[in-house]
């Protein structure tokens, strides 16, 4: 890997620590950077969060929402407002993942 994506990197795990998100080891909950040809996808992989419990004998078992969509779209627009206030170039890719880009890559000819 050449320096300059090093210092990509870093610098992306950088804005993840100053806005408060640690890195998630894989296959683990929490925030996921992988390296991509232009960049940096960075997700998040959110904890189960169970529903309330409810009275009654059929009701008290906990079920899990299908998904997450609010919470996504929340965490997603915070993300990307941290990394466009350090000055980075972020592409929104729904609301799973965002393309932190490498300005500074140029593509091999």
């Amino acid at each position: 890997m050449e320096d300059q994506e090093e210092q990509f990197l870093l610098a992306v795990r950088t804005v993840l620590t100053e806005a408060g998100f640690a890195r998630a080891d894989a296959g683990a909950e929490g925030v996921h950077m992988i390296q991509h040809a232009r960049g940096a996808m960075v997700g998040w992989m959110p904890e189960e969060i169970q529903r309330v419990r409810r009275r009654g004998p059929r009701r008290t078992r906990t079920t899990l929402p299908p998904d997450l969509p609010g919470l996504r779209h929340a965490f997603g627009v915070a993300l990307a407002a941290a990394f466009r206030n350090a000055g980075f170039t972020v592409e929104e890719r729904g609301d799973e993942w965002l393309l932190v880009l490498n300005t500074r890559h140029q593509p091999e000819l």
